[in-house]
């Protein structure tokens, strides 16, 4: 009995492991220039620290989806008289996807590979 939960144990790992491909996310500062941004980023699994953008700089990070689905990572975002935050990578979203967004005061952009822009915006998360 003990070696089949073993067995089963290790089959899980090796399915969690394999499954799904490297995603990278990106962050630029696209705030007016001299307006540097604090970017904080976190899912429930790790907090990627706190990074400091200047003007028209990029912050990239790397991660694997979760076998399941549901990986997320949010980040907060402040400047000067401003704390806003918002999801960055929603799996049901952004999968597969471009994952690189220009953060600017009115909400992220995520780049659009077909336009080659940021054109796709959303207004930032509500504050509870």
């Amino acid at each position: 009995m003990e070696r089949w939960i073993i067995i089963i144990l290790l089959l899980f790992a090796l399915i969690t492991m394999c499954s799904g491909r490297q995603q990278v996310c990106g962050i630029i500062n696209g705030l007016v220039p001299e307006s540097d941004v604090l970017v904080h980023c976190k899912s429930k699994q790790d907090d990627l620290g706190v990074h400091l953008l200047h003007y028209n700089a990029l912050y990239e990070f790397k991660f694997k989806p979760n076998f399941w689905g549901t990986t997320q990572f949010y980040c907060s975002f402040t400047w000067p008289s401003r704390i806003e935050w918002f999801d960055i990578y929603k799996f049901q979203r952004d999968a597969g996807k471009f994952c690189y967004w220009m953060i600017k005061p009115d909400g992220p952009c995520r780049y659009n590979g077909l336009s080659k822009s940021f054109d796709k915006c959303y207004k930032w998360n509500q504050k509870i």
